[in-house]
């Protein structure tokens, strides 16, 4: 934006004139001219060409001269293009930015991380965004992947905080960054300043370090919320609170940012953004740098080591830069190859890599050299997913080998005998005591990764059990190597069954470290994500524990697990991970007392914070597992630059044959063959192989042929091998099943043929005695035959009497149900009287007793029941009869079958009354009521059955008769 130039131009100026207080402001007229023109002409070059590719500088080199020419007060550097050099406002004249360029010296107690080589690039853009920072101008970084631009910008930040009251806060973006995920990384960093206004402590400006600046997705109508969140600060001065939504103030806050060109997941920026900063494109280092910077390094780091090693220094370096600068040009990343991304990352990682061993373990220019090609392959051929590409590499180290260490090696070397290292030989041994060190003895390291995969059974009672072919010697020495140096992440790409989780926990174990995996389930979500983080950060930070956080592209809930895992792998922080006061307290008490140690004040809280972080990046080791099946990893590439720039990549090839014929080998072996086919083992392998193989080959021609993928992975092979052992088994218990039924069949049969035999000589040994009884058995039949005669004829006479017999039961049956018939009708009435009679209470009877003279139906009633009592029929008697204390059993007990004859002929007059009845007498005695339904009952039950008696003898006559004809 061309307003934004004029900005920063006068931003510029105001920088270099006004902010340094020893500049004269009374210097004679002429020097004062030839001061400003000079000062105007370097801003004039940086604020309206910072922004251009270098390699148009000279073009623009040369219209600058033109345009001052007739300006004889601009003193303009004579040698080189324009961007080559400072101003010295003091001495009025320009000088070179190489005379700024402070010595580098190596420091051995540094971490490898915190080293900074300077050089004029360095120099020259610290010194700008230093400048521009300290009249509160927005500075973006802009320029190819891998020139350094966070480095640069970050480094010249933190000198800044040591020297001046700056704040620094980074923060990086990524394809997922929201805006209130943004607004929530800024605020909770700010304080309360005053009512409605947030700002830095006191005294302190802020100065928020954006990387990646432009990685945000375009929502639906093409912003970028992050963005737009950014530009509202900048353009107003503030934010709105997302909860009460009231205007917030924030005061001394300065944005920085970095950024790539649009492109492979990055957007272009809106201009309304960009006119507030000052724009810089930093240009590819060159050759000469990058060689310095590692030379610097490397020499330094080799001052220890023997003559005959140093010399190798230089070379290392040439052949590094070479290797880096070829890889870059010449293999672009594709769709296919989303992942063939070389920045100067991965070039630092290579020369760390070196730096792993000590003189100890190399004694020679040679040994040095070796380790240079084991570590220029981990970085740069692991990722390469195909053998053309393994060549092209293979065959560009040969002949970097001849040509700058005058090695002669064939590139098939590479393949045949593959160079490894590993500090893992020594089992047990403490980590600062291990040696980094090239493994050569195949046997012996097969043996201790098997004393290793023991151990690791044992103390995490697994079953593991690992085929160690070369190809996962090679995978879990990488992995180690990796895992190994501080801040060292991997991601380990290739179709599923691999072995990238099993060869990661067993070399998690190797090094001693904990290997942590999230465990999902039903209601896992981002909030559970975090939770685990915690406990990762715990275990890292203030625990101070080496830890392996192993994480599969199928563990991949939601998108937002990725933004976290590219913060922690950028920088090593996720925003508002503790956002509870008490967590983060936790952290900082934790890491206090080491922090101490290592020179941060007590009370210094933002620095013992940082330490907590740098300690977390160091001991944290993520460990990524993808499969590059699909657009997913292609895609998530793009979108969290990070998985690949801050990762060494190691690509999973398909099992080469000798790896599949080790692994069918094995699982054969284990089979127990019957003795005699062990022969099979040898030949079964080779079967599974070739199957495997010619699959593979047809899969390949497919893919030309059709455009169609089809994978086949080592679960697959694993799969085939298990399938095979199984219906191995089913058939051979199908086998067992039928040869056992046949010999239970044989024994049976020969157990038959034996009792067959023995009871032939019992027959031939009875045969005489079966001949008699034979005989017997004739003459019994005889006999048998006159009696069935005999027994026909009494069996004629017995059913005679039996129907006889039968004609009389039914007769005699018939009688009987006759005469129950007519005693049934009188039952009831008896039934009833008893009911009555059971009503009776002794008080009611003694009430009529005390009757001196009765009513006359009471002394009715009485005189009836006398008379079933054979008494005197006058009220005397009836009171000694009432008075007898078991009066209601003698009733209930009354003998009804045997009535006297006389009895009935005395009660006959009475019972002739119209109003002896139950209903007339109950009026005047409820007691002589029921005796009177009694007397009725026993009346009517004896009629009846003296109707009844002659049927019943008549019953008793026929079931006698009945009995004598049965």
């Amino acid at each position: 934006v061309d307003i934004g130039k004029v900005i920063t131009l006068c931003c510029l100026i105001d920088a270099l004139l006004t902010s340094d207080s020893k500049i004269d402001l009374k210097l004679e007229e002429a020097k004062m001219k030839i001061m400003l023109a000079t000062a105007f002409a370097f801003c004039y070059v940086w604020s309206v060409g910072g922004n251009i590719n270098s390699k148009d500088w000279d073009q623009f080199d040369t219209f600058v001269r033109q345009q001052f020419e007739e300006d004889a007060d601009a003193k303009l550097g004579q040698g080189g293009d324009l961007f080559s050099y400072e101003v010295d406002v003091h001495h009025r004249r320009m000088e070179t930015w190489e005379k700024s360029v402070p010595t580098f010296k190596y420091d051995k107690t540094k971490p490898f991380f915190d080293l900074l080589v300077p050089n004029i690039d360095s120099c020259r853009f610290g010194y700008l965004l230093d400048k521009l920072v300290s009249v509160n101008k927005s500075v973006l970084f802009t320029g190819e992947t891998g020139v350094g631009k966070t480095v640069i910008a970050r480094a010249q930040l933190l000198k800044l905080a040591e020297e001046q009251s700056v704040v620094p806060l980074f923060l990086n973006f990524s394809a997922q960054t929201s805006s209130k995920r943004t607004q929530e990384m800024i605020v909770p960093k700010l304080e309360k300043r005053k009512k409605g206004a947030l700002g830095p402590p006191r005294g302190k400006r802020m100065v928020i370090l954006i990387d990646d600046l432009n990685m945000p997705k375009l929502e639906t109508y093409g912003a970028q919320p992050p963005i737009e969140l950014l530009r509202q600060y900048q353009d107003f001065g503030g934010l709105y609170d997302r909860e009460t939504l009231k205007w917030i103030d924030i005061q001394d806050v300065i944005l920085c940012a970095a950024c790539g060109p649009p492109g492979g997941g990055r957007n272009s920026t809106t201009a309304r953004l960009l006119r507030h900063f000052a724009i810089f494109a930093i240009p590819a280092p060159s050759e000469y740098s990058l060689k310095h910077i590692f030379k610097s390094i490397l020499n330094g780091y080799l001052a220890d080591f023997n003559q005959s090693t140093k010399t190798a220094g230089d070379g290392i370096i040439d052949a590094a830069v070479e290797i880096y600068s070829r890889m870059s040009a010449e293999l672009l990343p594709t769709p296919t190859k989303s992942h063939y991304v070389f920045n100067l990352r991965d070039l630092s990682k290579c020369i760390q890599g070196i730096l792993q061993v000590k003189p100890e373990s190399v004694s020679d220019r040679d040994a040095l050299v070796r380790v240079f090609f084991h570590e220029s392959m981990r970085v740069f051929h692991d990722r390469l997913i195909n053998d053309d590409d393994k060549q092209y590499y293979h065959t560009m180290l040969s002949e970097l080998a001849t040509r700058l260490f005058a090695i002669q090696i064939e590139p098939t070397t590479f393949i045949q005998k593959p160079i490894i290292f590993g500090d893992f030989m020594k089992v047990g041994a403490p980590k600062n005591e291990r040696l980094y060190e090239e493994i050569t003895d195949m046997t012996k390291i097969r043996n201790i990764l098997q004393d290793y995969q023991e151990d690791y059974n044992l103390t995490n009672n697994k079953n593991t059990r690992l085929v160690f072919f070369m190809d996962a010697i090679e995978h879990i020495a990488r992995i180690a190597r990796i895992i190994r140096q501080d801040r060292g992440n991997a991601l380990l790409v290739g179709v599923g069954g691999t072995g990238k989780q099993s060869l990661t926990r067993l070399a998690s174990h190797m090094c001693g470290y904990k290997c942590f995996q999230i465990e999902l389930s039903r209601g896992y979500n981002y909030d559970s994500f975090h939770e685990d983080l915690k406990k990762l950060y715990e275990q890292a930070g203030p625990n101070n524990q080496n830890t392996v956080f192993l994480f599969t592209d199928n563990q991949i809930v939601v998108e937002e697990f990725l933004e976290d895992v590219n913060n922690i792998l950028n920088s090593g922080e996720v925003p508002n991970l503790f956002d509870k006061q008490d967590e983060y307290e936790k952290m900082i008490i934790g890491c206090r007392p080491a922090a101490k140690e290592a020179g941060v004040a007590e009370n210094d809280r933002d620095g013992i914070y940082t330490f907590f972080i740098n300690r977390v990046r160091n001991n944290l080791h993520l460990v990524l597992c993808m499969s590059p099946v699909g657009s997913s990893f292609r895609t998530r590439c793009r979108m969290f630059p990070s998985l690949v720039n801050c990762c060494t990549l190691d690509w999973f090839s398909e099992w080469p044959r000798e790896a599949l014929l080790s692994v069918a080998h094995t699982s054969f072996e284990k089979y127990p063959w019957p003795k005699g086919e062990e022969f099979m083992v040898g030949a079964l392998a080779k079967m599974c192989v070739e199957i495997h193989m010619s699959v593979s080959t047809k899969a390949k021609q497919l893919l030309a042929e059709l455009r169609r993928y089809y994978y086949t992975t080592p679960t697959s092979y694993l799969e085939l091998i298990n399938l095979y052992l199984m219906m191995l088994n089913d058939k051979k218990k199908e086998i067992e099943n039928a040869r056992a039924r046949v010999q239970r069949g044989l024994k049976k049969l020969e157990e038959t043929n034996v009792l067959v035999e023995e009871m032939q000589l019992e027959l031939v040994a009875l045969e005489p005695q079966l001949k008699k009884k034979s005989d017997e058995t004739a003459k019994l039949m005889e006999t048998l035959a006159i009696d069935q005669e005999k027994a026909d004829e009494v069996r004629r006479v017995v059913m005679e009497d039996e129907a006889v017999a039968r004609v009389k039961a039914e007769e005699t049956q018939a009688m009987k149900d006759d005469a129950q018939r007519d005693l049934n009708q009188a039952l009831p009435a008896v039934e009833k009287a008893n009911e009555a009679i059971s009503r009776l209470k002794k008080e009611s009877i003694g009430e009529v007793r005390t009757f001196t003279k009765p009513p006359h139906m009471v002394e009715v009633v009485m005189q009836a029941v006398c008379i079933m009592f054979e008494k005197k029929k006058d009220w005397p008697s009836a009171k000694l009869l009432l008075g007898e204390s078991d009066l209601i059993n003698q009733i209930r007990n009354y003998p009804k079958d045997n009535i006297p004859e006389s009895v009935l002929r005395d009660l006959k007059p009475y019972l002739q009354m119209s109003n002896f009845n139950y209903k007339d007498i109950l009026q005047s005695s409820v007691a002589c009521a029921s005796l009177a339904e009694w007397v009725i009952a026993m009346d009517m039950y004896a009629k009846i059955s003296k109707e009844v008696e002659p049927k019943r003898k008549r019953v008793a006559a026929a079931e006698a008769d009945l009995r004598s004809v049965t």
